[in-house]
């Protein structure tokens, strides 16, 4: 008997990865085509001659470290300055990106090449994977959503010699794997994601908040055995949260050198100080912005809160909004605010869900070519190199 023949709905479904391909192909030929031009007046700095080409270019700046620990891994006695306080060192950069670089250099490609090469077809990954994710988060925002992830100010990072792209393609993983319940993937994907960029402990409050929402909404339809399964991912989230600070602490014989390690790269800030939950926001807005600080930190607060309740992020399934939410949290307690904060916030791309239900359409174009536009400044300011350059990537 002949099959009937495809309805153009069922086409189109069939070719999904169509869309989100051919998104990534146009956004990296934007970002390249940006890169390119930078390249081509930067000056000498540490890193390259003048006018290096595309791949030097494209590993400056925190790209060496990786090269560092795929090349030579990592100290076991921790460098120290004349003060005693631990100096920046590799253990601030975690193993999985630089590992997966070494293996690709084994078949010849130098580390340049290979870095950039990772970072370029994890970022295709993602796009995929990231759309089906969005699909399953918000139907119907999916296209326009990714679009602003792709094409963001922060966007040519997703093909530089950071572990960005890789780590965003293991995150989209694991949130699709968590809004499908397909627990086994969890088990798997969480220590891998955790040890190529922070993210455990933020996941773990993510469930967390997801079993108090549950517990609260259903109650006798909550399976006991769901509740349990929850308790354990969040149990093994939160020990790889902690997975990279213990593998420092048992290699270097010292309990507080991962934390000292990544103080190190504030101290140029603010000093040596020790971290205290919630206040590293405070010190460096008042550091940034002296007196006028705590109307910075309202503002940036409200504008938080806004996104994530107002009733553009109601269309967003649960999932979504609680990880956004939990990264939020696990930034405002750790981070120290400076030029990397614009790309550190990438792992919240799910907020982009909540930009797509912008009405009306005029303004999602000037959003999107707002952030198009903002992907040169973002270069200029912090990747090229404008010595002396505070500005850090």
């Amino acid at each position: 008997m002949a099959l009937a023949p495809l309805t153009d709905r069922a086409r189109v479904a069939e070719r999904w990865w169509l869309w989100p391909l051919a998104l990534w192909a146009v956004s990296r030929l934007v970002s390249t085509a940006f890169l390119g031009a930078f390249a081509g007046v930067q000056e000498r700095s540490h890193w390259t001659p003048a006018q290096p080409d595309l791949l030097d270019y494209s590993t400056m700046w925190d790209a060496h470290w990786y090269y560092i620990v795929a090349v030579s891994g990592y100290p076991v006695e921790l460098p120290r300055g004349d003060d005693g306080h631990v100096g920046e060192n590799a253990w601030a950069f975690m193993p999985v990106y630089p590992m997966l670089a070494r293996l690709l250099m084994l078949s010849g490609l130098p580390w340049e090449g290979a870095a950039v090469l990772l970072s370029v077809g994890a970022s295709a990954a993602f796009s995929l994977v990231a759309y089906r994710l969005f699909q399953d988060l918000a139907p119907g925002r999916e296209r326009f959503a990714l679009a602003l992830v792709l094409l963001s100010p922060v966007a040519p990072v997703l093909q530089l010699g950071y572990a960005e792209s890789l780590f965003l393609l293991l995150l989209a993983g694991t949130l699709l794997a968590w809004r499908r319940r397909a627990w086994e993937w969890l088990w798997v994907l969480i220590p891998i994601m955790s040890l190529t960029r922070p993210g455990g402990l933020a996941l773990a409050l993510a469930l967390g908040l997801w079993f108090l929402v549950r517990w609260w909404r259903e109650r006798d339809g909550f399976p006991v055995g769901e509740r349990w399964m929850l308790v354990g991912l969040g149990a093994w989230s939160a020990l790889w949260g902690f997975g990279w600070l213990i593998a420092c602490t048992i290699v270097t014989g010292s309990p507080g050198s991962y934390l000292e390690t990544e103080l190190s790269w504030r101290s140029a800030y603010i000093g040596r100080q020790e971290l205290v939950p919630f206040t590293p926001w405070p010190i460096g807005l008042e550091w940034w912005f002296g007196g006028w600080w705590p109307v910075w930190l309202v503002g940036i607060v409200g504008a938080a809160v806004a996104l994530l309740a107002g009733p553009w992020a109601r269309g967003v399934a649960l999932e979504g909004r609680l990880w956004t939410i939990a990264y939020f949290a696990y930034l405002a307690a750790v981070w120290f605010p400076q030029s990397s904060t614009w790309r550190l916030l990438m792992p919240a791309f799910p907020a982009a869900l909540i930009l797509a239900a912008v009405r009306p359409a005029w303004a999602r174009g000037i959003l999107l070519a707002a952030s198009i536009a903002l992907q040169p400044v973002w270069i200029w300011f912090c990747w090229h190199h404008n010595a002396p350059d505070w500005t850090v990537p």
